[in-house]
């Protein structure tokens, strides 16, 4: 999640890990919360409501940030490189699932493909980072999961096997049982989710 919606920002003697998350998506908001304080126990995280915007942020202070994410540097993400360390390489090997999910929940969605008026689910994901895009495609390698350049910045999962498959695996690894709702708007239903409406990333380290 922090190679999309989220930042480090130095605060004083600590910095600040700050995840901008879809204030609708509430089993989004409570992985991430999760996931830190497994990282961090005993630290607190902290949700603020956003007033002008359906957003969620998560953050939690420490002086360890840099050490769990050691891609933090000056600038936004896209300026410069997004290498993995070996020890994150090792953990997105064995859970490349959690990866893919972290990525198309911050800045991807499952939404519609109309082929010949048949209407086919898919994934996109797009990120103005080449590295971060390259890292999504090495994890759908890791998975044998086609993707495809749709174009600069996006990249697509569309076969119905590949689709099939991460439906199943998202759904499983979910807390949350998936809304009926045909116009919700989160990774189990197939529709696009408008940007207005998805996980909003704030520019950051």
């Amino acid at each position: 999640m922090y190679l999309g919606d989220g930042y480090l920002a130095p605060v004083k003697r600590n910095y600040a890990l700050r995840s901008y998350l879809n204030r609708r998506q509430q089993d989004v908001v409570a992985r991430v919360r999760r996931a830190i304080e497994i990282v961090l126990p005993g630290r607190r995280v902290n949700e603020v409501q956003r007033r002008v915007s359906p957003v969620t942020e998560v953050t939690c202070y420490s002086r360890d940030w840099p050490l769990v994410f050691p891609q933090h540097g000056p600038g936004r993400k896209h300026t410069r490189r997004i290498v993995l360390a070996e020890w994150q390489q090792s953990i997105v090997e064995a859970r490349p699932v959690d990866f893919l999910r972290g990525c198309l929940e911050s800045d991807g969605c499952r939404h519609r493909r109309i082929v010949n008026g048949t209407d086919y689910p898919a994934y996109s994901f797009s990120n103005r980072s080449e590295d971060i895009l390259q890292l999504f495609v090495w994890a759908c390698e890791l998975m044998s999961v086609r993707c495809r350049r749709s174009n600069a910045w996006t990249l697509s999962i569309a076969r119905r096997p590949d689709v099939a498959l991460l439906d199943h695996l998202f759904a499983r690894t979910t807390t949350v049982a998936p809304v009926g709702d045909a116009r919700a708007t989160d990774l189990h239903t197939p529709h696009t989710i408008p940007s207005s409406l998805r996980n909003t990333s704030t520019p950051g380290a």
